[in-house]
């Protein structure tokens, strides 16, 4: 048992904490990170390369086109049978283009897996793109106590965490990450798109609280598996961590623990508790940053 005297509040703990006037507790830190995204023109040349986003055009269809000259949807605009269609999509995904129709592209022709959602990715301004995650009490559909986003800004990358110091504060989380998600273009996550959005949906839906809808999100856990499946041991973050981003993380609290040591914050009102989760929490989003960028360079290595 924790002593009564050996009980730091949050405010010893994290002296930048900010309490809102939900009593959502906000904390912010700023890393130096400047990504380095490929030029939205080269996505956009890349992207326009695949010729499977016509209906009709498989793998072996594309191959045999590309072998006739063939290498984009732009030159099939001079083939008697695909023309007509190559240029409906083109004019569909607009020039400048319009990264939400041609995420509706790919999403319905290719696996969430494709590095061309990468590359998707080049067509927004970095400091458009939202990196989110989410601490629950266990599995889908228990509470959340800990949200996070973290972006791109000013050179730097800014992780912004909304704890709540009690589960009466849940609701005030969700809606301070829904503010933050409603100004995002495109959401980046790692297992998100099974989890993380899924207890999102869940608990505002619990709360009758509005959700912002989001035209693209990229779950980089999709893209790492594809990746680099063959270079890991497996596809867990801290794995990626250790073997490709040469990330070593001090004394980290496992991810399973997470939930307990929350818990036992309740049980003893000490801060000090929370200082693994939110170090936990911090550093999967840092890493995302860092994988996205690793992620892309290797696709466009290719």
């Amino acid at each position: 048992m924790i002593d009564s005297a050996e009980r730091p509040g949050i405010s010893e703990i994290f002296p930048e904490a900010v309490a809102d006037a939900s009593g959502c507790i906000v904390l912010e830190q700023r890393v130096a990170f400047g990504p380095s995204f490929p030029a939205q023109e080269a996505a956009f040349s890349t992207l326009r390369s695949e010729l499977r986003l016509l209906h009709g055009i498989g793998t072996q269809h594309s191959r045999q086109l590309k072998q006739e000259g063939y290498t984009s949807l732009d030159a099939l605009l001079d083939h008697p049978r695909w023309r007509d269609a190559s240029s409906s999509l083109l004019e569909r995904w607009g020039n400048p283009p319009d990264p939400a129709r041609i995420y509706e592209t790919l999403t319905r022709w290719l696996p969430s897996s494709s590095s061309l959602f990468l590359n998707l990715l080049c067509l927004f301004a970095p400091e458009d793109l939202v990196f989110f995650d989410l601490e629950t009490l266990g599995l889908s559909g228990s509470p959340v106590f800990l949200g996070a986003i973290g972006r791109f800004e000013n050179d730097g990358f800014v992780v912004r965490q909304f704890l709540a110091p009690t589960p009466a504060e849940e609701v005030a989380v969700l809606e301070r990450m829904n503010a933050e998600l409603a100004a995002a273009h495109a959401l980046l996550s790692f297992n998100g798109k099974s989890f993380d959005a899924n207890v999102l949906r869940e608990r505002c839906a619990y709360y009758e609280v509005p959700l912002p809808e989001v035209d693209v999100h990229v779950d980089l856990l999709h893209q790492a598996r594809n990746a680099l499946r063959d270079r890991v041991e497996n596809c867990q973050l801290g794995t990626i961590e250790r073997e490709i981003l040469g990330i070593e993380r001090e004394a980290d609290l496992p991810s399973e623990q997470v939930p307990l040591y929350y818990t036992l914050y309740l049980e003893t009102g000490s801060a000090s508790v929370l200082l693994p989760i939110i170090n936990h929490n911090r550093q999967d989003l840092i890493s995302l940053a860092h994988l996205v960028q690793h992620l892309l360079e290797r696709a466009n290595a290719h």
